[in-house]
């Protein structure tokens, strides 16, 4: 038997190692789109539930529902998802100035978690 000398190609250990390394790299990038997939998601809803709580700051702002309770609840539909809030009068140090909070969540269990917070200041004698 002759034994042809200079054939050139690639071993089947070094095709194996190859795949290898392609298949591990491939890993890494499939998780990191699945990643910025669930991240991009999230970052959607809390921009909604952030108009969410801008809506009601302005409802506030104007004057539309004329309520000065210290603490009011509300829900709003947008974007096909219910979002409930909370908006919480709160007395400052200055007798003139009153704080405004409202938090958005999904539920309205005031334990659940808040996906946009939303926080100002007016004159205590605004209305």
């Amino acid at each position: 038997m002759k034994c042809k000398p200079n054939i050139k190609g690639f071993t089947l250990i070094e095709v194996v190692v190859a795949v290898a390394v392609i298949a591990v790299g491939l890993m890494g990038t499939i998780k990191t789109v699945g990643t910025v997939t669930k991240n991009t998601a999230h970052l959607n809803e809390r921009v909604i539930a952030t108009w969410v709580a801008q809506n009601a700051m302005a409802i506030y702002e104007l004057n539309l529902e004329n309520d000065a309770e210290k603490e009011t609840t509300g829900s709003e539909e947008v974007a096909g998802i219910e979002w409930f809030w909370t908006k919480k009068l709160v007395d400052t140090q200055d007798p003139g100035i009153q704080r405004v909070e409202i938090d958005v969540r999904r539920d309205e269990d005031p334990d659940s978690q808040v996906y946009a917070s939303l926080v100002s200041l007016f004159p205590a004698y605004f209305y």
